[in-house]
């Protein structure tokens, strides 16, 4: 796996490390300890990622995402900070920017990809499923949408994108399930481009990236485009829709009630079972 790089970061951000392994290939490594949560910060550290590449015009034409975090691409959505703006470059209310920025990722001219290793639940697995690739680790890989088990619903990318990758009966069992899909299971669904072993993932998708840089930038957005014309992706619209859904769920006293008796479960704090997650809510 590789790790936060040594050089000095691309961008201003604390938890959002952009480095430059190559011409036109970006690596960005978000560590955003302990759980790797997506919140404020990581929010504002994309939206200056986002800066920095449109700044750059075609000079760049690849980036890659992952975790410096084995254990957690994206545990899920941070609730607690998700109204908060804070003063740091590049701030912005994740309510009222995610859903542009899931677009973004989907219809920019570079090419993202997301090496996945951990877990990535709720809006990182969203944010996994609107990049252009996926690839995930055979053993340290899990996906899945845990927000039905929370008493709400995938908001802001899951209802939009799993039937497009995986078809609607597939769709159904991963938001309604709310649990953990590992690599192998991903990969035969489509969630995932590939499962690869752990010790291949890194070089894989380094050389793919490599590769892929090397390219025409003009070819590489056109057919981005013309593939997105004939298999449109979700619109900004319907993604604010299902972000509008889980927060209107989230404030009902139904809701509110089974998220306090799942954190007394938990013995008072989610964060001991965010290694298994689902278990909390779950049968098994």
């Amino acid at each position: 796996m590789s790790t936060t790089p040594a050089a000095p970061s691309l961008i201003a951000s604390d938890v959002v490390h952009v480095s430059q392994p190559d011409d036109g290939y970006l690596l960005v490594v978000i560590d955003n300890p302990p759980l790797n949560l997506f919140d404020p910060t990581v929010f504002a550290g994309l939206h200056l990622l986002r800066e920095y590449i449109e700044a750059k015009g075609d000079e760049i034409r690849v980036v890659v995402f992952e975790s410096g975090n084995p254990d957690f691409f994206f545990a899920h959505m941070d609730f607690a900070t998700i109204n908060q703006v804070p003063d740091i470059p590049g701030a912005q209310n994740i309510i009222e920017h995610w859903p542009a920025f899931s677009i973004w990722l989907t219809a920019a001219p570079v090419v993202s990809i997301a090496k996945v290793r951990g877990r990535a639940r709720g809006i990182g697995n969203e944010f996994v499923a609107a990049c252009d690739m996926r690839f995930a680790s055979l053993e340290r890989a899990l996906l899945g949408q845990i927000e039905v088990g929370f008493g709400v619903v995938p908001g802001g990318g899951g209802l939009e994108w799993l039937p497009r990758h995986v078809g609607r009966s597939r769709a159904l069992e991963i938001a309604l399930s709310a649990d953990d899909f590992d690599a192998r299971t991903a990969e035969t669904y489509g969630l995932v481009n590939r499962a690869l072993p752990d010790a291949e993932l890194d070089g894989y998708v380094d050389a793919l990236a490599r590769r892929i840089a090397s390219f025409n930038p003009a070819a590489l957005s056109t057919a981005k485009r013309l593939i997105d014309k004939r298999l449109p992706p979700p619109s900004e619209a319907e993604l604010r829709e299902s972000f509008d859904a889980i927060l209107r769920l989230t404030s009902t006293d139904t809701v509110k009630a089974l998220q306090q008796r799942l954190r007394v479960k938990a013995g008072g704090s989610f964060a001991p079972a965010e290694l298994d997650l689902p278990t909390l809510y779950g049968t098994r």
